[in-house]
């Protein structure tokens, strides 16, 4: 019988049986598809090659473009009136877009190529084209820049600029008084304090300078916008209150470094030297999130000479203008009015005014403003102190009955009543008549009375503010863009305002001022003395004044001679002059504008005199050689700072307003454009 035995495996062997096929084929799919993948891959590595080969372009492109910009700029420092003239022997400027030019280039010309990288192919190429239309009038030239690599084009535009004042709210060479002040330097000051007319004489504080007039910023100043110190300034608490400079600020003493860091407040971290602030100040400032920084040195232009070169209007003499919001201006000046160089065809700057026998003017011109244009005024060569109201003078000049400069009354100096005008210690005025008696009734009969002859002692007047010596007094709101120069003063009268913004707005518009004077930005603050006066006469018997006869008796044909004399004697006390637009203690005066002072400072009128005037707020930038003084330290007298950044300063600048004089070009904005010359 046969046996129906079977032997059994273990399930182990049975399932390693049945896997070896599994794994075969799927190392088969695994081959099958790694060799897609590697398909794939090699066409998209096919086809993304050119696409990397365009990107690669297109930033070269942006790289020319750029290149081209530096190129331009470049040229600019090296020679820095490149922009005035087409330079036939640049290629990159050739073009249809180059404008008037002498190198027979039109709008049929191709635009030429210059190599990023000379001889080097593949480098790069770069054209530009140049608008310097809008230098004069805001300051900078507009540079279109197109880069191509390999038929790629990229073309950006870029505002090239040189720096100037207008970059920050606040600037000063010096931080101790203009020594000009006879204020705090009445014997006039020390060599190192710009005593000297020699500059390499004058120190900065952080050079060693000492024994000179500092001036503070004080607790309750505010200034809204970046400053910039070439000396080292001075910090004072008052009322518990420090300076703010919200923006912080610069500063060129080399022991600043990074030593002006703020708390976690934003307060200066200690007083001393190497503190970027005077070792001398009792507080430090509050500097913001952004700090006291070590800065560079830089420099105003000496003058405002170069303001005869420019399109506008020029004035000789003392010129009063007051600016109205139409586009207008009221003028009135005593010498006829010229235009300058490349004035457009039709301006129209007014006449001279007709001018009593003293000199006063007696008529008016209104007149557009010459917008994107100068107002230049300049000394006539002939000085003398000035009479009441041989600026302007009230009703009779078509002004406001109390609109008088200088104020006072009579037709010589020692009527004037304002101290910054005439200033003596005494004034003595002389009449004289004489008497006979007559024979018959035995009456008095009285002769010719003569005088008055009038003199002074004492006088110590800033001369500075003589008439005919190219002072321009301003006031008004401007519509337009203009700059005001002067060959002396300029002298602020009133608010400076423009018609595109309210008072105690952010400037805005396109309307802008410009304030440029060799000397001084005086803001306008009329004070008078107390006096005392007396008459005496020279005899007994003479009347009490020359409007009488005599009451003694005297036998017939006796004659008299009788001179009287008034005396006004002057003490120390001062009292502000009322005049249109002067502020109290609670007022605010306003400025529009963006001044700078070539030579000497941006102040108030004998600041130290009168009362306080309130707030003095500025809302553009301040640039002076020396420090000014607007009011003193206690606050009684003179005005608080309230000084905020214009804005718009860092695109645009008032028309003709000079740069540093150790400026340097550069870019200012950059945007991109659509692809040009492609």
């Amino acid at each position: 019988m046969r046996s129906h035995f079977m032997t059994r495996l273990d399930p182990r062997f049975q399932r390693a049986q049945g896997d070896e096929g599994v794994a075969m084929i799927m190392v088969i799919g695994t081959m099958v598809v790694m060799s897609v993948l590697v398909g794939v891959a090699l066409t998209i590595a096919t086809n993304y090659a050119p696409m990397a080969r365009k990107d690669q372009d297109w930033n070269g492109a942006l790289a020319a473009a750029q290149a081209g910009v530096d190129d331009y700029i470049a040229r600019l420092n090296q020679s820095d009136l490149y922009w005035a003239a087409v330079d036939c022997t640049n290629e990159a400027l050739q073009g249809p877009k180059t404008g008037p030019n002498s190198c027979g280039w039109t709008a049929s010309t191709p635009a030429g190529w210059q190599q990023v990288r000379g001889g080097v192919a593949g480098s790069g190429q770069f054209h530009y084209d140049v608008d310097p239309s809008k230098y004069n009038l805001e300051g900078f030239v507009n540079l279109t820049s197109t880069g191509k690599v390999n038929g790629v084009t990229r073309t950006i535009q870029v505002r090239v600029s040189k720096g100037g004042p207008t970059k920050y709210l606040y600037y000063t060479d010096y931080e101790d008084a203009d020594p000009a002040n006879k204020v705090p330097y009445p014997s006039g000051a020390k060599k190192e304090c710009g005593g000297s007319s020699d500059p390499s004489d004058w120190k900065y504080f952080w050079q060693g300078r000492s024994g000179c007039s500092e001036i503070t910023f004080i607790g309750g100043d505010v200034l809204d916008g970046l400053a910039h110190f070439n000396d080292s300034p001075l910090m004072t608490a008052r009322s518990g209150q420090r300076p703010k400079f919200l923006q912080g600020y610069e500063v060129a003493d080399p022991a600043c470094k990074d030593n002006g860091r703020p708390d976690g407040s934003g307060n200066g971290r200690s007083v001393g030297k190497g503190k970027c602030w005077r070792s001398t100040s009792d507080t430090t400032p509050y500097v913001g999130a952004f700090g006291a920084v070590q800065g560079k040195l830089l420099y105003l232009e000496d003058s405002s000479a170069k303001f005869v070169n420019y399109p506008g209007c020029f004035y000789t003499g003392d010129t009063r203008i007051r600016f109205k919001s139409d586009g207008t201006m009221d003028v009135w000046t005593t010498k006829p009015p010229a235009l300058g160089p490349d004035t457009p065809a039709g301006t129209s700057c007014g006449a001279k005014s007709s001018t009593d026998a003293q000199g006063r003017p007696t008529t008016k011109s209104t007149v557009p403003v010459p917008d994107g244009m100068v107002i230049y005024a300049k000394n006539s060569g002939t000085t003398k102190a000035c009479v009441p109201g041989q600026v302007v003078n009230g009703t009779s000049s078509d002004s406001t009955n109390n609109d008088v400069i200088p104020t006072g009354s009579g037709d010589t100096t020692t009527g004037v009543t304002d101290i910054s005008y005439f200033d003596p210690d005494s004034v003595s005025s002389t009449m004289s008549r004489s008497y006979s008696r007559n024979k018959n009734n035995q009456s008095w009969t009285s002769g010719t009375l003569s005088g008055p002859t009038e003199s002074s002692s004492g006088d110590d007047h800033p001369s500075t503010y003589d008439c005919g010596s190219g002072n321009i007094y301003i006031e008004g709101t401007v519509k337009g863009r203009v700059t005001i120069a002067a060959q002396n003063n300029i002298i602020v009268t009133n608010d400076m305002l423009l018609a595109s913004t309210a008072a105690g707005s952010a400037a805005s518009g396109t309307d802008m001022v410009g304030l440029v004077a060799s000397n001084s930005v005086v803001v306008y603050h009329p004070v008078s003395r107390g006096s005392s006066t007396s008459t005496s006469s020279n005899n007994s018997k003479c009347p009490s004044d020359w409007s009488s006869t005599p009451s003694t008796s005297s036998s017939n044909g006796t004659s008299l001679s009788c001179t009287w004399t008034t005396k006004t004697t002057f003490n120390g006390n001062y009292y502000n002059i009322a005049f249109p637009g002067q502020t109290n203690g609670s007022g605010t005066r306003w400025m529009y504008v963006s001044m700078q002072t070539l030579a000497h400072s941006f102040t108030v009128q004998r600041y130290d005199k009168g009362t306080n005037l309130g707030e003095l707020s500025v809302r553009g930038s301040i640039a002076q050689k020396w420090r000014g003084a607007v009011g003193t330290g206690s606050n009684t007298t003179g005005y608080l700072k309230d000084y905020k950044y214009d804005q718009r300063l860092k695109f645009a600048a008032p028309p003709y307003f000079p740069a540093w004089t150790n400026a340097v070009w550069a870019a200012a904005t950059t945007g991109e454009l659509q692809p040009q010359y492609g």
